[in-house]
């Protein structure tokens, strides 16, 4: 409305500040076009009167609806002008402050959207004197438990209005739940084979464990001692290698 009002202020505007400065400055153009607007519409009187009866009604009766259509457009401006339309608002329970109504409509679909499995709300909020009621059009998820989430959005909503917005809730919230229609297919169920039974395995034969086998010790040399070493190479040293006689010296002593 604010746009429609300025658009008519400035064409009146427009209008008064140039058609009347020229008609005072040029007084005869300015009768000359009065005169030129007469003969229009004395000519127009004229093609009027000399047309048919039926005719002549038709088109009185289209300027009739024009001048209606004028008048009612501008008894409407001229209401929206005067009377000023209030907002639905609802006090608040502590009695601060007024809260708009499309306002508790948002916070109730922002909220109640964000549980699982909603798809869709559709919130109706009242006035009910100084608080209000709600009515919340819901659809979820096909296979939602509905008597759990509708207790669900009913707590859900009763504190966004309580505690997050301060209202007064009248009588108990009307949760209308619709549940989405399964996929194509979805219904039937898959049956499953019956669990066979398991065949215990036979039993294997397992021989006796051998005892451990004792590690031996054996027993292991002492090495000798320095002395010994060299007493052993000493005996070593005395011991005589007797060459076996030479067979040529032999015979020599035989045949002198």
């Amino acid at each position: 409305m604010n746009i429609v009002n300025r658009v008519v202020v400035i064409l009146a505007i427009l209008v008064v500040m140039i058609v009347i400065p020229l008609a005072l400055i040029f007084p005869e153009q300015a009768y000359y076009g009065l005169q030129w607007a007469t003969e229009t519409v004395k000519v127009n009187l004229e093609w009027l009167d000399g047309l048919e009866p039926a005719m002549r009604i038709g088109v009185r009766i289209l300027l009739a609806a024009a001048g209606l259509a004028v008048f009612v457009v501008g008894l409407l401006c001229l209401a929206l002008e005067v009377i000023r339309i209030r907002r639905s608002t609802v006090r608040l329970r502590d009695g601060s402050g007024e809260l708009v109504m499309s306002g508790v409509a948002g916070h109730l679909t922002y909220y109640v959207d964000l549980l699982p499995d909603v798809l869709r709300v559709r919130p109706a909020v009242q006035r009910a004197g100084n608080g209000v009621r709600a009515t919340i059009d819901v659809e979820t998820a096909p296979g939602v438990h509905v008597p759990s989430k509708s207790s669900e959005i009913r707590e859900t909503a009763r504190r966004v209005l309580e505690e997050e917005l301060g209202l007064q809730v009248k009588g108990d919230i009307k949760v209308v739940i619709k549940p989405a229609s399964p996929p194509k297919g979805g219904g039937s169920r898959r049956v499953t084979p019956a669990a066979r039974p398991v065949q215990a395995a036979p039993a294997i034969a397992t021989t006796p464990a051998s005892p451990p086998v004792e590690a031996v010790e054996t027993p292991q040399e002492e090495a000798p001692l320095p002395a010994q070493r060299e007493e052993l190479g000493k005996e070593s040293e005395t011991i005589e290698v007797k060459a076996p006689p030479d067979p040529k010296g032999l015979d020599a002593t035989q045949n002198p």
